[in-house]
């Protein structure tokens, strides 16, 4: 073979070496992407937000204590059970309408959207990192059954979330009570996803009780239990009743009281917050303590009370509000009221 021939050949040998290795590259990046990719599939649920340059949050902002929850699938990201349409790339994810960037810190994912960046854990690991969301254990007729909460749930596939799609089946005259805003009622998930032992713990008008019932059961189709014990649900429901439809001196002192306190709180006049939101203690109007805005308004009191420096004052007042299974306290309570 001449010295042409062999010249040809290596370069033959060459371009060949070349194509391996840009196969061989080509391969490595498609694994890694799909590594990536399939870290992030799953459920994420936020730990905690912070600035850009790693500060926490002001205290009277809202995001410093909330739930919030990433549910990802290859083309969908399901952010508190509302799905947008979703690319996902090595560092970042892109929605219709913005673009989210993302990275790994061990067993976290962090999301930065805008100038701020939340900080997500799996399941086991939030659990594992917040025992008190560890599945509670409890006998109902003599057999074991874990108790739901916000983390531990059962699957609901449907498009609307399980509130919605109770609220969807159920007609509008059948909220008409005078008196009664408040309905609680708890069923069991069985673990074959079958819904029993539906109990009225706070009953509403029997018309309400009736349809709620029957929007239970025809939800049953929807639901899927991931935990091989049977699972007991609550449903709480607080039927608000607007400024207008005050019917007493103390509901209209309420809203008086609510509408001035959150003015005063939005504009961090937290001296005043104090001054009017504690008067909620002596507001006498049945079940008013499952009013979500009194809630926010108990939350709204205990950080003005930590603005002006008085921690126990504010642990009272988020205790009112809820406990370390409640988002919208949890970190404040981890906090500040050790």
């Amino acid at each position: 073979m001449n010295i042409q021939s062999l010249m040809i050949l290596d370069i033959f040998n060459l371009l060949a070496m070349k194509k391996k290795l840009l196969f061989l590259f080509y391969l490595i990046i498609c694994i890694k992407t799909y590594s990536q990719s399939q870290r992030l599939m799953g459920e994420w649920f936020l730990d905690r937000v912070f600035l850009s340059n790693g500060k926490r949050l002001e205290i009277n902002n809202r995001k410093y204590s909330l739930f919030l929850s990433y549910k990802i699938t290859p083309k969908e990201l399901m952010i508190n059970d509302q799905k947008f349409k979703a690319v996902f790339f090595e560092d970042h994810i892109k929605l219709e309408n913005r673009d989210l960037t993302y990275w790994y810190d061990d067993r976290y994912l962090l999301v930065q959207d805008g100038n701020e960046i939340y900080t997500f854990l799996k399941k086991n690991d939030f659990t594992k990192k917040n025992p008190e969301f560890n599945p509670k254990i409890n006998f109902v007729k003599n057999d074991t059954v874990i108790i739901a909460n916000q983390i531990i749930k059962p699957e609901f596939n449907h498009d609307k979330t399980f509130d919605r799609f109770i609220s969807m089946n159920i007609s509008n005259y059948s909220y008409e009570s005078e008196d009664d805003l408040y309905f609680k009622a708890e069923f069991v998930l069985t673990k074959d996803n079958k819904v029993t032992q539906i109990t009225i713990l706070d009953p509403y008008t029997p018309q309400y009780q009736l349809e709620f019932i029957q929007a239970l059961k025809k939800s049953e189709e929807y639901f899927e239990n991931p935990y091989r014990k049977d699972m007991v649900i609550t449903f709480e429901k607080y039927f608000t009743r607007w400024v207008g439809n005050s019917k007493t001196k103390e509901e209209k002192k309420l809203y008086s009281t609510l509408d001035i306190g959150f003015r005063y709180f939005h504009g961090n006049k937290f001296e005043k917050t104090i001054k009017t939101l504690s008067q909620l203690d002596g507001i006498q109007i049945a079940d008013i303590e499952f009013n979500p805005i009194v809630r926010e308004a108990y939350i709204s009191l205990g950080i003005s009370y930590l603005a002006v420096g008085k921690n126990e004052q504010a642990c009272v007042s988020f205790r009112k509000a809820g406990d370390l299974t409640d988002f919208g306290v949890r970190n404040y309570l981890k906090d500040f009221c050790k």
